[in-house]
C-alpha cells in the first residue's frame, strides 16, 4: 500500500514533555511540517518532565533498546555542554553499593562518563584530590556500604531546557500550528486522527506518556509515583559542615537504592539541577497520590539529612509529585491498525525514569518511523 508505506509531510505531534518537545524538534530538523499539541505548557508544575532530577542515568526503564537510546542521548547533551549551554551540566555521580558489583552495566563503557568502581576508602581519597562534596565517609561507613560507582553524567536543568526547546519550535519555519495549553484531553486515539485530519496532517506521534494508558486502552501502562523535595543550591549555609573552606567543593548527584538507606522503591539521592538541589524519593508502581504524604516528608528530610543538608536551619524551598510512565517494554512502534486508515501512527512513550536519559536516541528514531 503506497499511500501507508509512503513518508509523512506534516505531522501532528501530541504531547509537550520532553519526548513530545524532542520528537517535534527532531522532525523540523529533517524539514517535515509539524503541528504541536498538548493540554498544559511543558513546565506545568503537573509535567512530570518538569519536576525530574535530569540527571543521564538509564534508570528504571527495562527495555533491551534503551543503551543504544541512551548513548545517542549522551552524545547529543555532551555536545551540547562542550558548546557551553547552561541547561547541561556534568557533575560527578557517585551510587554507593553495599558489595562489588561484578558486571556493571554495559552503558557504563562509554569513555565519556569516566566510569569507575572503587572502594569507598578509594573514593573519598579521590573525592578529598578532586574538591567533591559527598555525605560524611562515618555515615556511609557504618551504615555498611563498601564500594561505589563514580562517573561524570549530564544534568539538565529540565525547567530552563523544556523552555527552550518549546521556543525554538515556535520559532521554526515549518512549525505550522502550536497549542500547548488546549486543557483538552483526547479520549481516544480515533480522535487524535481525526484532529490530525482536520489539521492538515498525514502523521501523528502520541507521546502523551502516562495519558496513553486512556488513550490507548494499555494496561501494561502504569504510574511510577515519585516526591521530590527541593533546595537552594547557592544557599551558602545549606550544608551542616559548611566553612569558608569548602566554598570550592564541586556539588556531586548521589544514589544509594540499598538498605539501610534505600531500596528499590524508596531511593535515597540527591540531584544538583540547576539552582536547586532535588532531593528524592520514591519509586511506587500504581500509587496514584497527588500530594507529598507526611510520612514521606519525613522520608525525604532523613534523605537530606543523610546525604549532607543542615535540615534544622535550612527548609526545603519546594516539593514535588510525579508520575513516571513505567512500560516493561517501551510502546515506541508504528500502529498499524491506525495506520492502515491512511493515517501514519507512531506511539513513543513508557520510557519509566529514563525519559530525560533516552529523549534524543527515541525522538529521533520515531521521527525514522514516521518519515
Amino acid at each position: 500500500n503506497t499511500r501507508i508505506s509512503s513518508m509523512a509531510s506534516k505531522v501532528l505531534v501530541v504531547g509537550s514533555g520532553v519526548i513530545g518537545l524532542r520528537t517535534a524538534l527532531e522532525l523540523l530538523r529533517k524539514n517535515v511540517r509539524v503541528c504541536l499539541i498538548s493540554p498544559k505548557t511543558p513546565t506545568n508544575v503537573s509535567t512530570t518532565s518538569m519536576g525530574a532530577g535530569g540527571l543521564w542515568m538509564p534508570f528504571h526503564c527495562d527495555d533491551t533498546r534503551v543503551d543504544g537510546w541512551a548513548l545517542s542521548t549522551l552524545d547529543e547533551l555532551t555536545t551540547q555542554h562542550a558548546s557551553s549551554d547552561r541547561n547541561v551540566e556534568v557533575v560527578p555521580k557517585v551510587s554507593f553499593k553495599r558489595q562489588l558489583i561484578m558486571e556493571p552495566p554495559t552503558w557504563s563503557k562509554s569513555s565519556f562518563l569516566q566510569f569507575q568502581q572503587l572502594d569507598v576508602d578509594s573514593l573519598y581519597k579521590y573525592a578529598s584530590q578532586n574538591n567533591m562534596r559527598l555525605p560524611r565517609r562515618e555515615t556511609i561507613g557504618n551504615a555498611g556500604y563498601t564500594h561505589a560507582w563514580l562517573f561524570h553524567p549530564p544534568i539538565v536543568d529540565a525547567p530552563n531546557a523544556l523552555d527552550a526547546m518549546l521556543q525554538e519550535i515556535k520559532m521554526h519555519e515549518h512549525t505550522n500550528f502550536i497549542d500547548v495549553e488546549t486543557n483538552k484531553y483526547f479520549k481516544t486515539m480515533n480522535e487524535i486522527v481525526t484532529e490530525a485530519r482536520a489539521l492538515g496532517c498525514d502523521g501523528v506521534v502520541n507521546c502523551t506518556g502516562l495519558g496513553s494508558r486512556a488513550l490507548c486502552l494499555d494496561e501494561a501502562l502504569v504510574g511510577a509515583r515519585g516526591v521530590l523535595l527541593h533546595y537552594d543550591r547557592y544557599n551558602p549555609s545549606l550544608w551542616r559542615e559548611a566553612s569558608k573552606d569548602d566554598t570550592h567543593l564541586r556539588d556531586s548527584a548521589v544514589t544509594i537504592e540499598e538498605k539501610p538507606f534505600g531500596c528499590e522503591t524508596t531511593p535515597c539521592y540527591m540531584i544538583p539541577r540547576g539552582d536547586k538541589l532535588v532531593v528524592g524519593g520514591t519509586y511506587l508502581v500504581g500509587d496514584e497520590e497527588e500530594c507529598v504524604r507526611e510520612s514521606e516528608r519525613e522520608m525525604l528530610l532523613r534523605n537530606a539529612q543523610t546525604l549532607g543538608i543542615d535540615t534544622a536551619n535550612n527548609d526545603p524551598v519546594g516539593e514535588w509529585v510525579g508520575f513516571r510512565p513505567y512500560r516493561s517494554s517501551v510502546r515506541l512502534e508504528i500502529d498499524h491498525d491506525l495506520t492502515q486508515s491512511g493515517m501514519r501512527v507512531v506511539h513513543n512513550y513508557g520510557f519509566g525514569g529514563s525519559g530525560w536519559t533516552v529523549y534524543v536516541g527515541a525522538a529521533k528514531e520515531a521521527a525514522s518511523l514516521i518519515t
